[in-house]
């Protein structure tokens, strides 16, 4: 089950693109990376792209934003 705050800290980060800006406006520090992941096991593929100073949406989600 989707929890309310996961879509939510899903679409801070995809505009931030960065969890240290996403943690400051969830106002959670786990709250940036747990929530991206819990969404990303719940509807079984990976969101995100993660590296050092980096977060890019992946492939599947910007097939579904064309």
């Amino acid at each position: 089950m989707v929890d309310r705050l996961e879509p939510e800290a899903f679409l801070i980060l995809a505009e931030e693109r960065h969890f240290g800006r996403t943690a400051q406006r969830l106002r959670s520090t786990t709250g940036a990376s747990a929530r991206p992941r819990k969404l990303e096991r719940n509807v079984g593929v990976p969101l995100f792209e993660r590296a050092i100073r980096r977060v890019r949406l992946t492939s599947h989600v910007r097939e579904v934003g064309r």
